[in-house]
């Protein structure tokens, strides 16, 4: 039996209760008596085999209980045992055999609740049914836990399983034959509770689970349509997993299923939408005219008026706000219209992007304030930390500073139950936030964290993952630090993001304080900020034009962009006051810095006046 068990002591286990159970080992006072084995007797070369051979000796009800729980699961409970069982299996005498064991509670009032004791044993009584009888086993557990008033969402994933399990496609011939009817019905009930379990699922954020479920359901439908809409969900889930290329994937199946001109334009207006509000989770920046292309078809087959229409309204605003009033001016109309509070939240943000495009903070910020008053209307986790994530730049570009570091710490708080890419969000918030006023201290302690999150958030890529770490390179380049800079630059070459330009003033900073001029120069070859919607750009093309010595380019780009009480004004008006060696323009810069507690910057502006 040692030899034959390999270390294995669940092997050893049922040898013995093997030898007990057919009486050839019995107790004999306080020790056991072993019997002579008969010739044909021996030890069989698997621990499944040991297993079945056990199970074959028990009494044909009490086995006929045992694959009863085996359809189960490793949990079960008696009432269902009966009822799926032929016979009248004697739990207790199988609880004596040491094959299942009761558990103290049940997770369904009034039923016993017990558990099979070892996943073997399951597989083995389970792997002695036949099929056909399997899945109707599976049926009938599901409609007795529906029946007896479990049908409830806490029982949904089981439910789930046991509804699909009953209609298999490679069983349902053999199980349901001349029972079409019956097959219908049960095929309802398992695509029913898959999706009601999925849509559980991603309100928990177990994604991957919620995936599986709707893959199992997509195998399961037989019509078009409804295959359509499972690819639809399965591209909303990979969304929320940030999961670029799978969501273009189910997107682009579903679009194969689809017939209806109203569903096409859905799920064009949901490619030109999702992709362009969250670009960053490509390896490369999705391309423009990708985009448009979506925006366009949606636009040839949207209904007016319907949210279709709405969602490539914002997609092309999101291309390119500036400009764009009108365009998202409708897309606001149609949200009221349709009382959509989520649509009308993007749409809020929609205008917020096109003031902030032109400049006009102050009006961006009133259209961020907007948005966020709608929090407390919405109920989906994901959308909330948009709409904390999209309202702080405007915070900050109209100097509304400690709104900012609230709105930032709100931030982190909605997505500590949400993915691994939204916590990694939320510490480029904290980056971001202390980056603007300067405190490069705070930022280097983010440093840890920041690895810490983009190591985790490595199964989906996103472009912040180059802006935390480079941020944080940045941070150490000014205090002193340049092996650890270079050490972060390194993790960020490895990454292999392409297209996201929004690195190089960053970049250029960093050669600015390494009084690296050659790679400033090199760098304001190839990048330009995209306009008055990127204002850390402009800042980091103005610093980049002054450590140049270019007056003339200062002088023709600064004045635009002094806008009172905006964060950029001061940062303007330390550029063009270099640019026209104005010693009180400077002056006036340095009140502003400070009067916005952006110490760091202020020092670093008194340098200009010696």
């Amino acid at each position: 039996v040692v030899g034959r068990a390999e270390g294995n002591p669940f092997f050893v286990e049922e040898i013995l209760g093997t030898l007990i159970d057919i009486g050839l080992l019995a107790r004999d006072g306080d020790s056991w008596t072993l019997a002579a084995l008969p010739p044909e007797f021996s030890v069989p070369d698997t621990v499944q085999a040991v297993v079945a051979a056990r199970v074959d000796l028990l009494e044909a009800a009490d086995k006929q209980g045992l694959q009863a729980a085996s359809v189960i699961g490793r949990i079960f409970w008696a009432g269902p045992v009966y009822e799926l069982s032929e016979g009248e299996p004697d739990l207790r005498a199988i609880e004596e055999r040491d094959f299942i064991r009761r558990r103290s509670g049940s997770s369904i009032p009034g039923d016993r609740e017990y558990a099979i004791k070892h996943a073997v044993t399951r597989e083995v009584a389970y792997g002695s049914l036949p099929k056909a009888r399997r899945a109707q086993m599976h049926a009938a557990f599901a409609r007795w836990l529906e029946r007896t008033g479990q049908g409830r969402d806490e029982f949904a994933s089981l439910l789930a399983h046991h509804y699909a399990e009953a209609v298999r496609s490679e069983d349902e011939d053999l199980a349901w034959a001349g029972r079409a009817a019956e097959l219908d019905e049960l095929r309802g009930r398992a695509l029913a509770w898959l999706r009601r379990a999925a849509d559980l699922a991603i309100s928990r954020m177990e994604i991957e689970d919620a995936l599986a479920l709707f893959h199992r359901a997509v195998e399961l439908e037989p019509d078009a349509a409804g295959r359509a809409a499972l690819w639809r969900a399965i591209g909303r889930a990979n969304i929320l997993k940030y999961d670029g290329e799978a969501f273009w994937v189910a997107m682009r199946t579903a679009l194969e299923e689809i017939e209806d001109p109203a569903s096409t334009a859905e799920v064009y207006a949901d490619l030109a939408f999702q992709t362009s509000l969250r670009a960053g989770m490509w390896t490369s920046m999705p391309s423009a005219d990708l985009i448009e292309g979506w925006v366009e078809r949606a636009f040839e087959v949207a209904a007016p008026g319907s949210p279709a229409r709405a969602k490539a309204l914002l997609a092309h605003v999101d291309q390119d706000p500036r400009g764009a009033e009108e365009v998202a001016r409708e897309a606001l109309e149609i949200a009221v219209a349709l009382d959509d509070v989520e649509l009308r939240s993007f749409a809020l943000d929609s205008h917020a992007s096109v003031a902030m495009a032109r400049g006009d903070y102050e009006d961006a910020y009133r259209w961020g304030k907007e948005r966020l008053s709608l929090v407390s209307q919405l109920d989906d986790p994901d959308h909330i930390s948009l709409v904390y994530g999209y309202s702080l730049s405007p915070l900050v570009y109209a100097a509304r500073l400690d709104e900012a570091r609230e709105l930032v710490a709100a931030y982190d708080e909605v997505t500590r139950t949400l993915s691994a890419h939204h916590r990694l969000h939320a510490v480029w918030e904290y980056v971001y936030m202390a980056m603007s006023v300067g405190d490069w201290g705070e930022v280097r302690g983010l440093t840890a964290r920041g690895e810490a999150a983009v190591s985790a958030n490595a199964a989906t890529p996103c472009a912040l993952e180059i802006l935390v770490l480079l941020y944080c390179a940045l941070a150490h380049v000014h205090g002193g630090d340049d092996a650890e800079a270079r050490r972060l630059e390194g993790i960020v070459a490895t990454l292999g993001r392409e297209g996201f330009t929004m690195r190089y003033g960053i970049e250029a900073e960093m050669a600015i304080a390494r009084n690296d001029l050659d790679a400033v120069e090199r760098l304001l070859e190839t990048w330009k900020p995209q306009g008055l919607d990127d204002v850390e750009g402009v800042i980091q093309r103005l610093d980049a034009l002054v450590a140049l010595g270019r007056r003339d380019d200062v002088e023709t780009e600064a004045p635009a962009l002094v806008i009172p009480g905006s964060y950029l004004e001061p940062f303007a008006l330390r550029s063009l006051g270099w640019a026209r060696e104005d010693p009180e323009m400077i002056r006036r810069a340095i009140e502003l810095l400070d009067a916005l507690g952006l110490r760091w910057f202020a020092r670093e502006t008194e340098r200009l006046l010696t």
